[in-house]
């Protein structure tokens, strides 16, 4: 398998830096002039969205002025079914059928698994065995509903980013992969679930990430998973990205920010540092702070936290 490590841009000149493989965007909720601005910027391999897209016209149109530029990938959220629109812009566009949602893709060189859409107890509540599921399938699901109780023939439109036991079955069977892309959350996550771990452990990849809880979490560096799990694991923020090794020496391990850094980051947002740290920031030129200092900006990143610390202008 290929190295995975993470990386945001860094504070070296554009002309020096190479292409990420791959991007990683939190939920747009309709909003994705963030998703073509970073890609004209950084010119990403591909790109992968993680769901509640929520285009206001077909995505293919959304991302026009990209679609030259990089490969686009998605899976849908719990939102991506909120209205029609939000359902035919999305798995009705010219895009639908880069939907990753139980399939594995090769995509930028890496096997990419995908699970979109969330766990719903009316469907399958996977705290409890499988076997005990409602319904196992939206097939099942379907042949229970009066003819006037379905939407377009098939399930309610809802249910359509509700996920059922044989689609997490067969994605379970499907491996290996490298890359898991979830809408849901790992255990780790206070609202996160155990069957992601077991599905992420069972392909066999080095790597979750995960949309949905509107917050960029490092999972190690947050101290909610060790060095030792199976897997890495990553959150991205609505409106953020996560971006995949940008050059060979990122690849081989990049440094930290210096720890009279990391302290002074703590004084000043506590429990929040690594939120802070994690989040594109627009003074760095839309770079995280943790990557920007990784890369040589340390002094602007410690200049930032002091303004912030005594109230002065950032």
């Amino acid at each position: 398998m290929k190295p995975l490590t993470p990386s945001g841009p860094h504070a070296r000149p554009e002309h020096e830096q190479s292409a990420p493989k791959l991007m990683f965007f939190g939920d747009p909720h309709g909003d994705l002039e963030p998703v073509i601005a970073a890609v004209e910027r950084f010119r990403p391999e591909a790109i992968i969205l993680l769901g509640d897209i929520q285009a206001r016209q077909p995505l293919h149109i959304e991302l026009r002025p990209i679609l030259n530029i990089t490969e686009v990938a998605w899976i849908p959220g719990n939102h991506d079914t909120d209205s029609n629109g939000d359902f035919d812009h999305l798995f009705g566009s010219e895009l639908s059928d880069r939907n990753l949602h139980g399939r594995i893709v090769e995509i930028a060189g890496y096997k990419v698994a995908g699970l979109g859409g969330i766990f719903r107890s009316k469907i399958w509540d996977p705290r409890r065995p499988i076997e005990e599921a409602a319904f196992q399938s939206s097939d099942a699901m379907r042949r229970t509903m009066k003819r006037e109780e379905r939407w377009r023939d098939g399930i309610s439109r809802k249910h359509r980013s509700s996920i059922f036991p044989d689609e997490y079955q067969r994605l379970l069977r499907s491996g290996p992969a490298d890359i898991l892309v979830t809408h849901e959350a790992p255990s780790a996550h206070p609202h996160g679930w155990q069957v992601i771990d077991e599905l992420a452990e069972k392909l066999g990849v080095q790597l979750v990430v995960h949309g949905h809880h509107h917050r960029c979490i490092d999972y190690v560096g947050e101290g909610l998973m060790t060095t030792a799990a199976p897997f890495r694991a990553f959150g991205v923020d609505m409106g953020s990205h996560l971006a995949w090794p940008r050059s060979p020496q990122e690849a081989a391990g990049l440094e930290s920010p210096p720890q009279d850094l990391l302290n002074l980051a703590t004084q000043v947002f506590g429990g929040a540092t690594e939120a802070w740290l994690n989040k594109p920031h627009e003074l760095l030129d839309g770079q995280t702070p943790a990557a920007f200092a990784a890369g040589g900006g340390s002094d602007k990143v410690r200049s930032i936290l002091n303004a912030i610390q005594h109230g002065g202008v950032v």
